[in-house]
Parts: C-alpha cells; sequence; structure tokens
C-alpha cells in the first residue's frame, strides 16, 4: 500500500485563491495501482473528489490522474501533484 499526501498550499489554485489551510491524501493498493480511496480537506475539495471517484469507478491507475492533463488554474488540477508524490511500479 501506497499513501500519497499533499498539503493543500502546495496547489497554485489554493494560493490564488488565499485558501491554503488543509491536506488531501489518497491510498492506493502497490499491487494493483489502483486507487483505493481519498480524503481531501480544503477548498473545492467537494468538487475535486469526484474526479477521484470516477477514476476508481473506472478501475484506472492512479497514475492516469498522475499524467491527465487538468485545467490550469483549478484545485483538482492538484491532482497531479498529488500523485506524483507515489513511486510508480518498475515496468516487468
Amino acid at each position: 500500500m501506497q499513501v500519497a499526501r499533499l498539503p493543500v498550499a502546495a496547489i497554485p489554485r489554493a494560493r490564488t485563491l488565499r485558501q491554503t489551510e488543509g491536506m488531501w491524501k489518497a491510498v492506493i493498493d502497490a499491487g494493483t495501482d489502483k486507487i483505493l480511496g481519498a480524503a481531501l480537506l480544503g477548498a473545492e475539495a467537494g468538487e475535486v473528489i469526484t474526479s477521484v471517484q470516477l477514476a476508481m469507478l473506472a478501475g484506472m491507475p492512479w497514475t492516469a490522474l498522475r499524467d491527465a492533463v487538468i485545467t490550469h488554474p483549478t484545485m483538482t488540477e492538484g491532482l497531479n501533484l498529488l500523485f506524483a508524490s507515489l513511486q510508480a511500479r518498475p515496468v516487468r
């Protein structure tokens, strides 16, 4: 299992909104790269969690959100940063 963590202050849009309090976390199954769950605390978290939910429902790996082109500047763009903190499984 891997846990991705990101302070909301690291998200560019949060800084422009001056709403930098909070923390985002996501739990990943290291064997399958599937997102098992997420907790987003901070500005606009209710909007952003829908993107995570859709990825989970579709069975997408966490790398899909890490590598997605997400509109700038938005809070959802923080998903790129959140998942960039994880280590990808080696290609076999």
